[in-house]
């Protein structure tokens, strides 16, 4: 019995993890993931019952997993579940279908990566939006399919996950390489004849896009929505795994579970600031609050890297704390991006 039961949790610990780390199978399966790590608790306290006594070295091993997947359990049925009764700013990290035709794509970037986009077409439009995320979210969160159905009102739109996030493949290290992705997604929208491309960037998506920019991509406009002013080793995520190195494999596993972002720091990690003196003089549209509520820094440092880019950029100032996608700012900055695209872009 105790073989059995200990090669179960072995196969379910090995399939599990090998899905919800190197897969975006998981990211589209609530309660298939939810079944999972309630497959893994109950296994693990049966075990444990057979192994206190006569194993108790391998029993607290055992302890300590089947803890720590309750605990993702419990995290994941009281604090992810699209019902809850919330704050109004958590429903920016829901996860939704898109309500409006679309096509699913997969585009390979030049180092093998598979990305998973979506292309939301116009009969008439000869322009195209790409449009990028942040970090920990994905082209399904709310605030980003709400931006893409807007922008698809007056342009062919084109969504996609960032390397290690949602359903894209491979890993997000934190660092610069998100450029390989936004650049393949823009080598395919023009491979479609599309000549003239802006890209919308949330967060990390606005870094890179302004980053593509410095490097010369061909980026005919961009919108920057809270880009980061300060290294991302500032991210709270980042910021805890330098301070505490033993917390980096249940912190990137937990990370895996919670917001579908299969993550591996790398350093030098993402810093808007190293490259936005070299971003061209394309038309820039930059908004950002009082305070960002997710990098934890004031207004102060969004103005220090307006300094820095080039003269062209127009800004808004939202007031509050937040991150752009917080109510009611979120309205007013969607009229004023779409009045500054007509006249833009």
């Amino acid at each position: 019995m105790d073989i059995l039961l200990a090669a179960g949790f072995v196969a379910a610990f090995t399939i599990y993890w090998l899905l919800q780390w190197r897969s975006g199978f998981f990211s589209t399966r609530y309660y298939l993931q939810l079944l999972g790590l309630l497959l893994l608790v109950l296994i693990g306290t049966l075990l444990l019952v057979q192994l206190w006594i006569p194993a108790l070295p391998l029993a607290l091993i055992v302890l300590v997993l089947t803890g720590y997947h309750a605990g993702l359990f419990g995290f994941k049925l009281l604090f992810d579940a699209d019902n809850k009764y919330r704050k109004a700013h958590r429903p920016n990290r829901a996860l939704v279908q898109y309500p409006v035709p679309h096509q699913r794509l997969t585009i390979t970037t030049a180092d093998g990566v598979k990305l998973s986009a979506l292309h939301l077409p116009h009969e008439t439009a000869d322009r195209a939006v790409i449009v990028c995320h942040g970090a920990g979210r994905s082209k399904n969160t709310m605030g980003i399919m709400q931006t893409c159905t807007i922008l698809a009102t007056r342009y062919a739109v084109f969504p996609f996950d960032f390397r290690g996030h949602m359903e894209s493949g491979g890993l997000y290290h934190a660092d610069n390489s998100t450029e390989q992705d936004l650049n393949a997604v823009i080598d395919y929208v023009r491979g479609l004849g599309y000549e003239r491309i802006a890209v919308f960037g949330w967060s990390v998506g606005a870094s890179t896009a302004l980053l593509a920019a410095a490097n010369g991509s061909p980026i005919a406009a961009i919108v920057a929505a809270a880009p980061p002013p300060v290294s991302l080793e500032r991210y709270h995520l980042f910021e805890t795994l330098r301070r505490y190195p033993f917390l980096r494999i249940p912190g990137t596993a937990s990370a895996a579970v919670s917001r579908y972002m299969r993550v591996s720091p790398r350093l030098p990690l993402m810093n808007t600031l190293d490259y936005a003196d070299r971003v061209p003089p394309i038309p820039i549209f930059m908004a950002y609050n009082d305070f960002d509520t997710t990098l934890k820094i004031s207004v102060e440092a969004f103005e220090r890297l307006l300094e820095h880019l080039p003269p062209s950029t127009e800004a808004m100032h939202l007031p509050g704390s937040g991150h752009v996608f917080d109510w009611p700012n979120t309205f007013f900055f969607w009229q004023r991006m779409m009045d500054w695209l007509e006249a833009n872009f």
